[in-house]
Parts: C-alpha cells; sequence; structure tokens
C-alpha cells in the first residue's frame, strides 16, 4: 500500500492521468466549483488534484485505509467508506454534477449494473464520466494480479455507456499512446512475476519527468490524435444524462 501511495503522489502515469482529466472535464464545459462524486476513490489521487483546482469532491471506497489517505490528501473533501457491491442507496439522495469511475469497472464482474447505479445520481444534463485500461494485447499478468476482468476497444466501451438508461454517449478517448509499444514490449519480452510490484516503482528522477513531459507533450497533440484514432493504453469516457 505504501508503494501505491507513493506511485500516486510521484509517478508520471498517475500525474499525467491526473492531468488528462481535469482536462477533459474542462472540454465537456464543466468548472469549478462543480461537485463530484467519484465512486472506488481509492487513496485520493484524482480527488486531490481536482480540489486543488476547486472542484467539490466527494469519494466513496470500501477500504478504511484508503479512505483515510484519500482525507488526509484532501481536507475539504468528503469521504465515505462503502462497499460499492451493496449499490448506493446509503450515501442519501443527493445527485452530483458528475459522477466518476476512474480505472474501477475493468475489476467488475457486473460494468452495466456499476454504469447504472452510478447514472442515477447524475443531475439532469450531468456526467458520467470515467476511466479504463485498453487494448487485450496489452493483457498480460500484471492485469491478472491487478484484479481486472478485460481491456477495452472503443466499442465495447460505447456499447456498455450507452446501456445505462438516460445516458448518452459524449465521447470516448484514447490516452497515454505513449506507453502503447514500451509495453508492448515490456509484457511479451520480459514477463515478471513480480510486474505488477515493479510497476508501482516510481522511475529514476530524470527518466519519469521525461515520462511526464512527453505525456504532456501528447496530451497538447490529443485533437489531432483524436481524429487519427492512434490507440492508447487507456481509455477516457463520458457520458450525459438526460
Amino acid at each position: 500500500m505504501a508503494a501505491l501511495s507513493r506511485a500516486e503522489d510521484r509517478h508520471f502515469w498517475h500525474r499525467s492521468r491526473n492531468r488528462f482529466i481535469a482536462h477533459r472535464l474542462r472540454g465537456l464545459g464543466l468548472q469549478p466549483p462543480a461537485h463530484l462524486l467519484e465512486l472506488g476513490c481509492g487513496g485520493g489521487s484524482v480527488a486531490a488534484h481536482l480540489a486543488g483546482a476547486g472542484w467539490r469532491v466527494t469519494g466513496v471506497d470500501g477500504h478504511l485505509s484508503r479512505i483515510l489517505e484519500a482525507a488526509a490528501r484532501t481536507p475539504t473533501g468528503t469521504f465515505v467508506v462503502h462497499d460499492l457491491r451493496l449499490g448506493l442507496e446509503p450515501l442519501g439522495p443527493e445527485r452530483y454534477d458528475v459522477v466518476a469511475l476512474f480505472d474501477v469497472i475493468e475489476h467488475l464482474e457486473d460494468p452495466q449494473t456499476a454504469l447504472c447505479r452510478a447514472a442515477e445520481r447524475v443531475v439532469s444534463g450531468g456526467f458520467l464520466v470515467g476511466t479504463v485500461p485498453a487494448l487485450m494485447s496489452l493483457w498480460s499478468e500484471v492485469d491478472v494480479r491487478s484484479g481486472h476482468q478485460r481491456r477495452y476497444t472503443r466499442r465495447e466501451l460505447a456499447t456498455l455507456l450507452s446501456s445505462a438508461p438516460g445516458v448518452d454517449v459524449v465521447e470516448i478517448a484514447s490516452f497515454h499512446r505513449l506507453l502503447v509499444p514500451p509495453l508492448w514490449l515490456l509484457r511479451r519480452v520480459n514477463p515478471r512475476p513480480d510486474a505488477l510490484e515493479r510497476g508501482l516503482e516510481v522511475p529514476w528522477g530524470p527518466l519519469n519527468g521525461l515520462a511526464h513531459a512527453a505525456l504532456r507533450a501528447e496530451q497538447l497533440a490529443g485533437p489531432l490524435l483524436d481524429l487519427l484514432r492512434v490507440p492508447g493504453s487507456s481509455l477516457w469516457f463520458a457520458g450525459r444524462t438526460g
């Protein structure tokens, strides 16, 4: 858990994902102090990034240790310990401008039910958003040990999102495109049983900074790369409620 916490604070993957999420939310016309509910918030890395930009954040996770970590990261947020498999009724009747599942549904045997429940908590005209790992060609022992059920394609994700009543798919976009070749090589040429643990190690400082800068440049080129449908190791999705 300590390794995960360090990675969330410093690793280029987490830092660039947080930046990408904030960028896509702005692209949807959402601005602070909009209220975002993050389901499966973990240690609150994304929530802390958004709260730092002025968002109101509420996070829910089933692990007390992770919720305590999230609350420490974001004292202004609201964090609740709750097993999401039991539904969302204990959260009360409140609805939110955005409900988010960041790298959550790939862990679920029934992601459709999770998305339907999440959509019920979005205000009319609000957004259901999230991220998932992409490209089954990247499937490896890392996914198995992470508890993933699958890695998604754009079509699969669009079908799943549109199955939530009252949700219209707004956008599905790839990101972390520059990571596809090295991930494919690492997971094919030199698979290791400790690959998940090694993936949590923060790279050497200059290398970590260079990777973050490269992914930031990728984000700036996002519109062109979206047009060309260049695949990434992750996918972002957004749907709007009626």
